[in-house]
């Protein structure tokens, strides 16, 4: 992995987060993306429709047991720049599927990062995650 110093300084921002965290979040992330279990809520839509509020999630199961649970990806966010507002992040931008462009631009990001290569980054930026 190939850390920017932008993200090292954004990990290094968050009191109870590591690289080491950061690494595990893109790998689940990744497989959610992956095998479909990635979610995404739309808290809200300004009234212009140039800005919504997502919050993403993917439905985890618990080692061990036979329960799940909902992780959420607060952090990982947080360290690739995006901004927090209220229960999730605001996202810009208006005329497409903002879900998608987010999902898109994350695994862009995992390229550039190296944790992905070219031609998974092709097929994962193409995975819509469901809609809540």
């Amino acid at each position: 992995m190939k850390l920017t110093k932008e993200i090292e300084k954004a990990i290094n921002a968050q009191r109870y987060y590591s690289v080491e965290d950061f690494e595990k979040d893109c790998v689940t992330y990744i497989n959610a993306i992956e095998s479909g279990r990635m979610m995404c809520a739309i808290h809200s839509v300004a009234k212009s429709g140039m800005s919504r509020v997502l919050s993403f999630h993917s439905c985890e199961s618990s080692q061990g047991t036979d329960k799940f649970y909902y992780r959420q990806y607060r952090s990982l966010f947080c360290a690739l720049g995006y901004k927090e507002s209220g229960e999730g992040f605001r996202i810009n931008g208006c005329g497409m599927d903002m879900v998608f462009h987010t999902n898109y631009s994350i695994m862009h990001d995992f390229k550039r990062l190296e944790l992905i290569t070219k031609d998974q980054c092709e097929h994962l930026c193409q995975q819509t995650p469901t809609v809540l």
